[in-house]
């Protein structure tokens, strides 16, 4: 189940670092490219707003309001404040990060967001999201792209970075 992740840029290989933490202490970690970050930034973006309460709107603009504000109170039910917990942990694909070369956003039977994420070779990695979790992945996931300077522009990436809070981490 999961715990916590984050995401981190590197700069040497111009790649971002998802880390993801399991309640039982395993950690995964995978990179992701630019191309596989707008894929995912432009997938999860409409899946925030695809939610019922936004399509139900009758106008575009009362569904970017409605968009906004359930992006907004996720936001701020999220605790950014403590940091990533590195340790006692088990990283059972290795101390370095896997290359994600194939990204799947499903639904699960309950209609939460399932990212499926797998390397060229080797097992997948399934990341469940409630609304929720949804909107503060996405949070900073576009954090991480802005500090990465990747100028991905509208590409689903719809809440604003932070840039005071580069190392945010969602629990």
């Amino acid at each position: 189940m999961l715990h916590q992740f984050r995401f981190e840029f590197d700069a040497e290989q111009d790649r971002i670092v998802f880390r993801l933490k399991t309640t039982d202490d395993n950690e995964y970690l995978l990179w992701f490219t630019r191309r596989y970050v707008r894929k995912l930034l432009e997938n999860l973006g409409r899946a925030a707003d695809s939610h019922p309460d936004v399509v139900r709107q009758s106008s575009a603009s009362a569904q970017k309001t409605v968009a906004a504000f359930r992006r907004e109170a996720a936001i701020q039910k999220t605790d950014f404040s403590k940091s990533y917990d590195s340790e006692k942990t088990v990283r059972p694909l290795g101390d370095e990060p896997i290359l994600v070369s194939r990204l799947r956003v499903t639904n699960n039977p309950k209609g939460l967001k399932t990212i499926r994420m797998s390397p060229r070779r080797g097992k997948e990695i399934g990341v469940t999201l409630t609304d929720d979790l949804l909107h503060s992945f996405l949070h900073l996931l576009t954090a991480a792209v802005a500090r990465a300077d990747w100028s991905l522009g509208n590409s689903g990436a719809r809440p604003a970075p932070d840039p005071a809070r580069p190392d945010a981490t969602l629990h």
